[in-house]
């Protein structure tokens, strides 16, 4: 793994995401920060989330397309101004935005936008296939019929949508960069993480990610509460962007769960689905779709799962040939199972 200086239409990406998701950010730094071994540091490394967002409060998001979601479930879901960045958007290009991404539509197409939407279709061959195929695969049924009308339009006028979200980035990266300079100190959590000699199991640990070594990392204040990773092409390295708590906070106590941490995973086990789930990963390390086929379920329900269960430690990912694999953790199966002897006294 390498790691890189904070990039700034990285942070721009990442207060975008978040803006999707909350107009308040308070309700979810102090959440965080309860749950945290260190809660005073982590109110320190969301400080320069909290200024973001108010500096950028006077940016709406345009009624458009790029913010609609496009799945039949709640949760967690991916816009498709996330799916169309990320196909076409390097870090280590120093050109703006807007001049990558029409490039990258001119030299590769809107397959590989297409390529990076998730679909209930069976995964094998995907690769292969060419977009008027990939666009056959969108009739499925955890893709709203708005949300595939919204996909369909981006393909085929992909440089008016590409124009929307460049112009919105460079709002976001003016109002942000002076803020991000300011807090040029917090960025150090990152080298000093990087710098430890058991970086990939704290990695793990922290991030619930299996991080390939080829990876270059970009610490991010925006994005200070998740890690993504991704990749253009398979000669491409796969990116980082890591939130800045993950380097300086242990989000979760390994002293023995009291007993409202306890129920809170037994509550969490006792969904069939995920029990399911944690059985199939004690075969073998398993991706997403093949899951979403194995349990009869779409995509997004299997994410939505799988993001719960990483939250507790059950399950960790990796990335292999440009697909996130899940693991099972079995030692946080033996810390709940050690926690509750000691809660019963049983020992």
């Amino acid at each position: 793994m390498k790691l890189e200086p904070f990039h700034l239409y990285l942070e721009a990406y990442g207060l975008l995401s978040q803006k999707c998701q909350q107009d308040d950010a308070a309700p979810q730094v102090e959440k965080l920060a309860q749950r945290s071994n260190d809660p005073e540091l982590a109110r320190k490394l969301t400080e320069p989330y909290q200024e973001m967002m108010e500096a950028c409060g006077d940016i709406s998001l345009p009624g458009s397309l790029l913010f609609q979601r496009i799945f039949r479930q709640e949760g967690p879901d991916p816009l498709l101004f996330q799916e169309l960045f990320m196909s076409y958007y390097s870090p280590m290009d120093p050109r703006p935005p807007l001049e990558q991404l029409r490039e990258g539509v001119r030299e590769k197409g809107i397959r590989q936008f297409l390529l990076n939407i998730p679909t209930d279709a069976d995964d094998s061959g995907r690769e292969s296939l060419s977009e008027e195929e990939l666009l056959k695969r969108l009739h499925e049924d955890c893709i709203t019929p708005e949300g595939r009308a919204a996909i369909m339009e981006t393909a085929l006028f992909p440089e008016i949508y590409i124009a929307q979200l460049a112009e919105l980035l460079e709002k976001i990266a003016g109002k942000i960069e002076p803020i991000l300079q300011k807090h040029r100190d917090k960025f150090r959590y990152a080298e000093g993480f990087f710098a430890a000699p058991d970086l990939e199991s704290r990695m793990r640990e922290r991030v619930h990610l299996q991080v390939p070594e080829n990876t270059i990392v970009f610490p991010s204040l925006s994005a200070f509460n998740y890690g993504l990773i991704y990749q253009l092409t398979d000669n491409d390295f796969p990116y980082l962007i890591l939130g800045i708590i993950f380097c300086g906070v242990d989000l979760f106590s390994r002293t023995p769960l009291s007993g409202e941490g306890i129920a809170s995973r037994l509550k969490l086990l006792g969904d069939p689905t995920k029990l399911e789930i944690l059985r199939i990963l004690k075969e073998g390390p398993a991706y997403q779709t093949e899951l979403a086929k194995r349990l009869n379920l779409t995509t997004p329900t299997v994410f939505h799962h799988m993001n719960l269960l990483a939250q507790r430690d059950f399950i960790t990912d990796e990335v292999r040939d440009n697909r996130i694999y899940y693991h099972l953790n079995p030692e946080s199966i033996d810390e709940l199972a050690e926690s509750l002897r000691q809660y019963l006294g049983l020992r």
